[in-house]
């Protein structure tokens, strides 16, 4: 009967470390998940952020020159052809010599119907991935093209 015992308690031991490892991977996965969650959604706010600055700045701005002279800090901004590029961290700190891991480009157009109305397109790119992470559209009325 002893060894009944014995072999029973051992079952259940050894059940127990099943179950509690198997408790540990679930939650190193769960863990895990969320921490690359967690870098997913800083890198989006971040993003969106560096858009907004630069919706602000083309709303603020009379032409695509002045955009980008207010966007620069520190020459992570370049301009070319109505085009903005500038070059930022992850942190949303400027970039040094174009190696930041976001890209942002401001493509400016004039609207075709109405010449008072210039429309930006603002992107972030995230460098490492080559997508995009965040797309926003603007316009702006300027009231010196509609006279």
């Amino acid at each position: 009967m002893k060894r009944s015992q014995l072999t029973s308690f051992f079952l259940e031991a050894l059940l127990l470390v099943i179950v509690f490892v198997a408790m540990i991977l679930v939650l190193t996965g769960v863990f895990g998940a969320s921490h690359a969650q967690s870098k997913e959604a800083k890198f989006l706010t971040q993003a969106v952020t560096l858009a907004a600055n630069a919706a602000e700045a083309v709303s603020a701005a009379d032409d695509p020159a002045q955009a980008a002279k207010m966007l620069d800090e520190g020459g992570n901004v370049h301009l070319e052809d109505n085009k903005i590029e500038a070059f930022y961290m992850t942190d949303g700190s400027a970039a040094k010599n174009d190696t930041g891991t976001l890209r942002m480009i401001v493509e400016f157009e004039q609207d075709t119907d109405d010449a008072s109305l210039l429309r930006s397109t603002i992107s972030i790119y995230d460098e490492e991935h080559d997508a995009v992470i965040y797309k926003l559209e603007t316009a702006k009325y300027r009231k010196e093209a509609a006279e």
